[in-house]
């Protein structure tokens, strides 16, 4: 069946059968002169002047990169979301202080013939005061 379902994806050039469709999503060429969005978090620690970039992953603040991403509209109206990533922060890391407030953020790259020029922009997307 599944070999009839990937058959079927390869010659109607469909992702509907994902992961057994089409594949072309992989296959097609970015623009080598556009940019390269990746989200951060980082959280403000007390008795530090700069905001901490945190490792964005299951270890570190109990959620992987891409299920935000999937999610980042919600998260940027809601940013009380972020707490949970703070308390899973506190709960993995109980020697370490607890955040004060949570960041949510992107670096923007700039491509130029497919690498990167110049320093990478910092936006702030959402912010959270942890209680």
């Amino acid at each position: 069946m599944a070999l009839v379902i990937l058959t079927c994806g390869q010659f109607l050039n469909t992702n509907d059968f994902f992961p057994l469709g089409s594949l072309t999503q992989y296959a097609t060429a970015k623009d080598l002169n556009g940019t390269v969005n990746a989200t951060c978090i980082e959280a403000q620690f007390p008795g530090e002047d700069e905001p901490r970039r945190l490792g964005f992953n299951t270890d570190t603040v109990g959620i992987e990169r891409g299920d935000i991403e999937s999610q980042l509209d919600r998260v940027i109206a809601n940013p009380e979301l972020l707490q949970t990533m703070a308390d899973s922060f506190e709960r993995l890391h109980p020697d370490e202080p607890k955040p004060e407030q949570m960041i949510l953020c992107r670096t923007v790259t700039q491509l130029e013939n497919g690498r990167s020029v110049g320093e990478p922009e910092h936006k702030i997307l959402a912010t959270w005061e942890v209680k």
